[in-house]
């Protein structure tokens, strides 16, 4: 059996192939063309990946300033603070809904808040009675409209 093995490497020797310098220089230049390619290619994909990696931090920027833009608004105020600011931005009345529309964007409390209408109803009630909002009914429309005095 030992015997039979070491034939069998002494033929899988003589049937190697051995190779010229000629045909080892073209196998090489071969094998740089595909590095090149495969290269050119990655650079490619590495560039077009830089510049979308800009074109992300430039729209995470836009987002940021349209979430929270710099318009004087701010998130310690109180709740009656923040109804007068969206009512003055506004420069028109506006519906219960459309105020927490509007604060729903600033605001990640609200946002996520299970009974909207509930919540942001007492602030409405609070900013009456400190009048520093008015309201009025129009007729065949429900809900009121909120104002500045």
């Amino acid at each position: 059996m030992m015997e039979e093995n070491v034939r069998y490497r002494r033929k899988n020797r003589m049937e190697e192939k051995l190779f010229t310098k000629k045909q080892v220089d073209e196998l090489l230049k071969e094998k740089q063309r595909q590095l090149d390619v495969q290269y050119s290619v990655l650079k490619e994909v590495y560039e077009s990946y830089e510049g979308l990696k800009k074109e992300h931090e430039v729209l995470k920027e836009k987002l940021s300033s349209y979430e929270n833009p710099d318009d004087g608004y701010r998130k310690d105020w109180t709740w009656v603070a923040k109804i007068v600011f969206v009512l003055e931005k506004a420069g028109k009345p506006l519906r219960s809904a459309e105020i927490i529309e509007v604060l729903e964007k600033r605001e990640e409390h609200l946002k996520n808040h299970t009974s909207k209408k509930q919540y942001f109803s007492a602030f409405l009630d609070m900013a009456l009675k400190a009048e520093r909002i008015k309201r009025e009914k129009r007729k065949g429309e429900r809900g009121y409209y909120y104002f500045l005095p």
